[in-house]
């Protein structure tokens, strides 16, 4: 089957309809995928993903039937198993996506936002000795609507951000600067506190990154860090849909999100690259039907059964992938 197509160099032509090919090893072990778990078609990655224009295929130039691996390396980790090109992922990110459908100005994301600040300056002020101002690097900034939140007079933020269309509107969204290479995230450093949220899922190589950030702090520096918790059930859940065509849960997206986190796997890389988990923040969320009914019971009676239930759950919770780390 053939399809007509716009390529990379922006001549339209026809393409056969292909499988892409596992060409990435293991980023944790460093060793091939011992494993394909699947694949999903391009058509399917794009209807999960709202933010996506329907023209997403021509940008690309590949066919909506075009097939994307997931795979599974040698420890059980699991991960997209075609890593694409540069200009590929730069049409994902600055062109196939459409900029003015972010999420981040929604109150449900400023609220999960304000939690989790709320909840890192509290860790630092446990920690903070003196009254020297902090210096912040938000790693991969996106719009900077967590870099707003966490300006204050006692901290200078600054933000890194690889993608043109996120920096430009980060910058001119909020009152802090944006690097776009991290050489000037080299030469900015050191910080005291980092955040660096939703960000290692998407590169290629997570290790490099974690090693990256631990040369850029300072000695016992803070690090707030974040990734989408995929645990087995999850990835079974992913298998049992490739196989019956049904649409898969937004998390798999093997063109953006490279790497699929459980809460062991992402523990034993960071303490692989020197850091120390303090606080597991995720671990301590009531879930959202637990959280809507505190504070609105009818009776004293039942105010102590939620308590008691929320207590019998924190002895029990589970890890996370939200946690605060020590540099």
């Amino acid at each position: 089957m053939t399809v007509s197509v716009r390529h990379f160099d922006g001549s339209i032509g026809e393409l056969q309809v292909r499988q892409f090919p596992v060409n990435r090893v293991c980023p944790l072990a460093e060793q091939p995928a011992v494993q394909t778990l699947g694949w999903a078609s391009a058509a399917s990655i794009a209807a999960q993903n709202p933010t996506y224009r329907d023209d997403y295929a021509q940008i690309l130039g590949i066919s909506p039937d075009d097939e994307f691996p997931f795979v599974v390396g040698p420890t059980g980790f699991v991960y997209a198993g075609w890593l694409p090109p540069d200009d590929f992922l730069a049409r994902v990110y600055e062109d196939v996506i459409d900029h003015s459908r972010t999420i981040t100005t929604t109150m449900a994301y400023r609220q999960a936002l304000l939690e989790l600040a709320s909840s890192f300056f509290r860790l630092v002020a446990e920690r903070r000795t003196g009254s020297t101002q902090l210096r912040l690097l938000d790693f991969g900034c996106g719009y900077g609507a967590l870099l707003d939140i966490m300006a204050s007079k006692e901290i200078i933020s600054t933000g890194y951000e690889p993608s043109l269309q996120r920096s430009i509107r980060a910058v001119k969204d909020g009152s802090f600067s944006v690097l776009a290479s991290l050489d000037e995230v080299r030469l900015a450093a050191p910080f005291d506190l980092i955040v660096c949220t939703e960000v290692l899922e998407h590169v290629p190589d997570p290790r490099e990154i974690l090693k990256l950030l631990k040369d850029i702090a300072e000695p016992s520096a803070l690090l707030a860090l974040t990734v989408p918790q995929v645990e087995e059930r999850e990835v079974l859940d992913m298998m049992v849909k490739l196989g019956s065509g049904k649409e898969l849960p937004k998390v798999f997206n093997p063109w953006e999100h490279l790497n699929y986190f459980s809460a062991e796997k992402l523990r034993n890389l960071l303490e692989d690259c020197g850091f120390k988990v303090v606080r597991d923040y995720g671990s301590g969320l009531p879930t959202a039907a637990e959280a809507s009914f505190i504070g609105k019971e009818s009776g004293f009676r039942q105010q102590i059964k939620t308590s008691a239930r929320l207590f019998k759950r924190s002895l029990f919770r589970k890890p996370s992938t939200q946690l605060f780390c020590q540099c």
